[in-house]
């Protein structure tokens, strides 16, 4: 299989391009082409008399392109050969021989006389010729290398001997540029440019051996902006004054100039910033030049069919990079690679965020430790170097001094946002003290110290992996000072004929279809990756650009033939997903809403939802008998009757609910005089202590059990609610008004979860309590009541906000009712004003703030027509966990003060209602 670029490869110029973009002078040669290579028994140190034929370098043997087709073998070394002739441009002052990468080891011989070395397949290193390559004469160059792959603790990436699945052909040998460069006796030999966006200043530090003073100067499109001194070894800051931020929006690249002594190069230098902080709901967010950014990316794994490491063309590489932006991605994650440099200048000039993984190593990797974290909540301790394969010692030093060599070379990137040391437990260990190194080293930027799973609670981000099951940001995550980040997810495959590496089929949801594909990709966008978004997700990385190998789970083929989906709709769908950060807790959402006059039956025959029961109403029209019947109705039900009650004194709440396994049931008052809550509650197995009809108002309500009996009955003009706890008695008639209305709504997760509710506030009430035998009156036209009615099949995992109230203000009744986040997404909301009787839709995705560490501060919740402040005089905290089933709450009562626009569009004044607001997350 090759790519178009290996089809049109010219041998006589592989790779021309200046491979070191950001250090650039003008006396270089390129080495990359033909060269001779061998293969013999690792113990031979002697230089090969025969050769086994050519190899295109940089291109690793086992690559097509290479024209070797041969795997080198951990117990084989694999030896170059070629000659060299120094042209007279390069003579006079120093030589630099430069390797981009070699993997593994390797040996460097100038007519046979050894220059040096190095260790570790991912960097590169430079070697000092000058006494060996001179002028005016053909000179023998020699390399040889060994790579045990995956048979050691060495750094090693996704290469395996024995690839398959989500590992891939091993490759070795010289797979980056090789280059000659000449220097004067005294040259820059680093250069390091770090952006302070905020005071508009760029800090440069140039170093060198010799003890001088280099001449900066930075210009924009040809204008110098600034120009300066510079110590050798000092850092320096030079003002640019007004500054042009780079941005993947607008990728704006300074231009650098130093000269020191005979010595000039040219760089450049992207300024921005990059961050954490909270956006106007309180939830971390990743930041671009101090505002929220969406870091929307893909996984790239930077293998190519005919390549294996080594992009056919510097064209090649521009290509995946400019496929990913015309997807709408802002983002790349490298992933367990490091790539040549002059990948990063195309994502520094083009606008492309990276995220760059360090390369993994470690023995054998242990299946508890890096697989059963896909389907099982475990997280272990990586300072049990063991168990994650990291005993070594040796091992561990070595990945610490290549962590600090990576973010060395790539220290000046502008596009480089976060450094990834582990993924998914390979080889991990010690990951909170890496992030803290790498804070060290690299202040500048964030740390996702262990992507995937085995958090150690370090690093800028919390970071989850999820495939094989439905992502809902969970309430911890959202929660975590962390920004929290989806690093891996989808991973959907679909195989297009003519264009896959291996009859073999690998990825974590299989599509034939290419349509079919294309869907379930935007659905997983809209429906899972959007409401995370809302709630608090910083940034997502879906697997993956690009096949490989095995795995066809890519937009694009492995040869890059064919994307798979159509960009417009891609990107559109980031769009969305980037409107959605833009909106989050900064201003309320509209949507559309259909409105249902007629009856209608909110299930098909065969359990699913019917799309014509989606949409609200002002009376009670949805019938829900269909609950738990058909083929797809069965398990995961929920039916509930919710009433709450609040009086002057008293404050009554009622439960009756069944979730198909078992049944839950409660009686709460609290005596607002004195502060005291007292609760009775109960569970029954199986739902049989709970009767509740099939549809609102079809039958009675019944809580069974020895410590809690609820009696729920319809009665001319009302509800009558009854209930007998060990110290709490009921007897109360929710009244219901002629011509009253109440909010149904339909939220549609998808066609087999889903949910109808009804939110009837303002009811007037009257009746006793009873609280250790004491009658307390329910007084008239001071007393209201509130139902919660539901129906549905839902997640296993959800949160959601909701907020009711009920009082008069100016003569007139006036109800609130409020939500959110469960149904975010949705299309559907469940927020309403009442008013004498008279029901406004308010169909806005509303903006809730609130204090997780203070629940008694106010909460404020707003919208294009909404105002609300919710002043709390009571918090009722509640945690259930029986592990399957698990429930946390967080509801305060209080007051509801503000304003609310009605449908004829007057603001209506809301002062003093008494009600509650909560914050729930329930597994069940």
């Amino acid at each position: 299989m090759k790519t178009p670029w290996g089809e049109a490869l010219d041998p006589e110029h592989v790779l021309p391009e200046h491979p070191r973009p950001q250090l650039v002078r003008e006396g270089w040669l390129t080495l990359n082409g033909t060269w001779e290579h061998a293969f013999t028994d690792a113990g031979q140190w002697g230089h090969p008399t025969t050769w086994d034929g050519p190899i295109l370098v940089p291109f690793s043997p086992e690559a097509p392109l290479s024209g070797v087709g041969r795997t080198l073998m951990p117990h084989e070394a694999l030896w170059y050969r070629r000659t060299v002739r120094v042209p007279e441009e390069l003579a006079g002052g120093r030589l630099l021989l430069h390797f981009g990468a070699v993997d593994q080891d390797c040996e460097v011989w100038v007519d046979g006389v050894p220059v040096g070395g190095h260790r570790g397949g991912y960097l590169p290193f430079t070697l000092d010729v000058t006494d060996t390559l001179t002028g005016g004469a053909d000179h023998e160059l020699v390399v040889r290398v060994v790579d045990v792959t995956d048979t050691s603790f060495r750094s090693r990436g996704k290469q395996k001997l024995e690839p398959g699945g989500i590992w891939y052909t091993a490759q070795s040998g010289i797979w980056q540029t090789v280059w000659l460069e000449a220097v004067p006796e005294q040259y820059v030999e680093r250069l390091v440019l770090t952006p302070h966006l905020a005071a508009g200043e760029v800090e440069v530090t140039v170093t060198s051996s010799a003890g001088q003073v280099a001449r900066v100067r930075v210009s924009a499109e040809g204008r110098e902006v600034v120009a300066g001194d510079v110590p050798v070894g000092v850092p320096v800051r030079l003002r640019l004054g007004e500054v042009r931020p780079w941005s993947p929006e607008d990728p704006f690249l300074y231009d650098v100039e130093v000269v020191l002594g005979e010595d000039r190069v040219v760089s450049y230098v992207g300024m921005r910033s990059f961050g954490l902080g909270p956006d106007a709901r309180g939830r971390t967010r990743l930041l671009l030049n101090g505002e929220p950014y969406l870091h929307a990316g893909l996984l790239d794994q930077g293998y190519w069919p005919d390549g294996l490491y080594t992009a056919p063309s510097d064209e090649a590489l521009v290509h995946d990079i400019a496929v990913a932006k015309d997807l709408g991605f802002t983002m790349l994650r490298k992933h367990i690679k490091i790539e040549p440099l002059r990948w990063y200048h195309h994502c520094d000039r083009l606008g492309m965020l990276v995220w760059q993984d360090l390369v993994n190593g470690g023995r054998s990797y242990r299946a508890p430790v890096v697989t059963a974290p896909v389907l099982l909540p475990v997280r272990l301790s990586d300072s049990r170097h063991r168990l994650f394969g990291r005993g070594d010692d040796e091992g561990r030093a070595e990945f610490v001094d290549e962590l600090e060599a990576t973010v060395e070379l790539l220290r000046s990137v502008p596009s480089i946002a976060v450094w990834v040391p582990f993924n998914e437990g390979w080889g991990q260990f010690d990951a909170a003290q890496a992030a803290d190194w790498l804070h060290e080293l690299d202040p500048t930027r964030q740390v996702d110290h262990a992507s995937g799973w085995h958090d150690q609670g370090g690093g800028d981000l919390v970071s989850r992996h999820v495939y094989f099951r439905r992502y809902r940001l969970s309430a911890a995550d959202a929660a975590d000072p962390r920004a929290a980040v989806l690093s891996e997810y989808g991973g959907y495959s679909h195989r297009v004929p003519g264009h896959t590496w291996s009859e073999r089929e690998f990825g974590y949801r299989k599509y034939a279809d290419r349509a079919a594909f294309q869907r379930a990709f935007l659905r997983l966008q809209d429906r899972q990756v959007g409401p995370a978004v809302d709630a608090g997700l910083a940034g997502f990385v879906y697997t993956q650009l690009a096949d490989v190998e095995q795995e066809t789970n890519g937009l694009m083929t492995y040869d890059r033939r064919e994307t798979k989906v159509d960009a417009e709709q891609v990107r559109a769908s980031n769009e969305r997903l980037r409107g959605r950060l833009a909106r989050a807790g900064t201003e309320a959402r509209a949507v559309t809403e259909r409105e249902i006059t007629e009856p209608v039956s909110l299930t098909l025959p065969d359990g699913r939802l019917n799309p014509d029961a989606v949409g609200w109403t002002r009376t009670p029209l949805i019938t829900t008998d269909g609950i738990g019947r058909g083929r797809v109705g069965r398990g995961r039900n929920k039916r509930w009757e919710y009433w709450a009650v609040t009086t002057p004194t008293h404050v009554v709440a009622l439960v009756t609910s069944s979730i198909d396994f078992a049944a839950v049931h409660g009686i709460w008052l609290l005596d607002r005089r004195t502060g005291e809550a007292v609760a009775h509650d109960a569970i029954g197995v199986l739902g049989r202590s709970a009767t509740l009809p099939g549809t609102l108002g079809g039958g009675p309500v019944r809580s069974r059990t020895r410590a809690v009996k609820i009696q729920v009955d319809e009665v001319e003009g009302g509800t009558r609610l009854r209930a007998q706890g060990k110290r709490v008695r009921v007897d109360v008639v929710a009244h219901r008004p002629e011509g009253h209305e109440c909010l149904g709504v339909v939220v549609p997760w998808s066609e087999r979860l889903f949910q109808y509710t009804v939110k009837d506030v303002a009811r007037p009430a009257t009746g006793t309590v009873w609280l250790d035998g004491v009658a307390h009156d329910v007084e008239a036209g001071e007393s209201w009541a509130t139902l919660d009615h539901g129906r549905g099949r839902w997640p296993y995992d959800v949160e959601w906000n909701w907020g009711a109230g009920s009082g008069q203000v100016d003569g007139r009744v006036v109800g609130v009712q409020v939500g959110g986040r469960w149904t975010d997404g949705t299309g559907s909301v469940e927020n309403s004003l009442y008013v004498d009787g008279h029901l406004s839709k308010i169909s806005e995705e509303l903006v809730w703030e609130y204090d997780r560490d203070d629940w008694m501060a106010p909460w404020k919740i707003s919208g294009r027509s909404v105002d609300l402040t919710f002043t709390p005089f009571h918090l009722k905290r509640s945690v259930t966990d029986l592990k399957v089933f698990s429930s946390r709450t967080h509801q305060c009562f209080g007051h509801w003060d503000g304003r609310m626009l009605d449908d004829a569009g007057e603001w209506i004044q809301v002062a003093g209602l008494v009600g509650w607001a909560e914050d729930v997350h329930n597994r069940w």
